[in-house]
């Protein structure tokens, strides 16, 4: 029995057990063409999973989510009329006993006092607005510039009534020419409302204000 010495190509003689539909390649030449193409494939396979590598950062990380920027809550309103003067809490104790908790505009620099609700149409939600006075003192409030028709109640500086005036916008260019409603007696916080508020029949003596030291704001 003779021994073949030719080394098996798999591409050429197809093992024993191959089955019968298996193909092969009929000769040498198209053996080495089909070893050149798998070949190219692996080295095409190898340099793309470099590249897709050196692209990629060293050890990804999932990062956090950015969410959208809030505004911060307790902050100052940036408009209207709460962002000019500022807010207070007040409360007022009627004659009757009845207790209203207020949140007023509040006027407590000489600036703002000077203003006060000139050229304003709408309170914009406020129960009135505040005048605090640095110490009690002696004055009159007059309506030039001033658009709506108020109250103005006075109160000293233990909280106690003192007087009420009802005050028509002045229609004079000249200040000087405007009315004046002064006060019945020293007094060192009024505050102003739209006349006709309900606010305003609690200006009467027996009437007592605390005044609060926190900002408020009124309901959206």
């Amino acid at each position: 029995m003779g021994h073949d010495e030719r080394v098996r190509d798999p591409l050429l003689d197809p093992p024993s057990w191959a089955p019968a539909w298996l193909p092969t390649v009929d000769d040498v030449r198209g053996a080495r063409l089909l070893r050149w193409l798998v070949t190219a494939v692996f080295v095409a396979g190898v340099a793309a999973c470099v590249t897709e590598g050196a692209n990629s950062p060293a050890d990804p990380q999932l990062g956090p989510v950015a969410s959208e920027p809030t505004a911060p809550t307790g902050t100052a309103p940036t408009d209207g009329l709460a962002a000019r003067f500022g807010t207070v809490v007040a409360q007022l104790v009627a004659a009757s006993g009845e207790v209203l908790e207020l949140c007023l505009l509040h006027a407590d620099t000489a600036e703002e006092r000077a203003t006060g609700l000139m050229q304003v149409t709408d309170l914009e939600g406020h129960d009135g607005m505040l005048f605090s006075m640095e110490e009690p003192r002696q004055g009159a409030f007059y309506m030039y510039r001033t658009l709506l028709p108020l109250t103005i109640g006075w109160w000293d500086a233990e909280g106690a009534f003192v007087s009420r005036a009802d005050m028509v916008p002045c229609e004079s260019e000249d200040e000087a020419a405007c009315e004046r409603y002064p006060a019945a007696g020293p007094f060192r916080f009024a505050i102003e409302v739209v006349q006709g508020d309900p606010l305003a029949a609690r200006f009467e003596p027996g009437a007592r204000l605390q005044v609060g030291t926190e900002a408020c704001a009124v309901p959206a």
